[in-house]
């Protein structure tokens, strides 16, 4: 997935706030959820197995980390 890609999801989430839009991210044996908290203006990155929530600020920030993330489970699967 391009950062432009990761970057579109993004404002999209930023777009429709008001409404509760998670997207899913399955890499290999890594599941992801990606939403956005309007209560808290900032976009949630869960790793699903574990349950860790990432919190990001803006759409730049969380677009590289979740760039970030995908290009490293690739490269741990490939």
């Amino acid at each position: 997935m391009t950062i432009i890609k990761i970057k579109e999801m993004l404002e999209t989430l930023l777009q429709y706030e008001d409404s509760e839009i998670t997207h899913t991210i399955c890499i290999e044996n890594n599941t992801f959820s990606l939403s956005y908290s309007k209560e808290l203006k900032n976009f949630q990155v869960k790793n699903v197995e574990t349950g860790y929530i990432e919190h990001f600020p803006d759409v730049e920030t969380t677009s590289v980390a979740l760039y970030r993330i995908i290009s490293i489970v690739e490269e741990v699967t490939d």
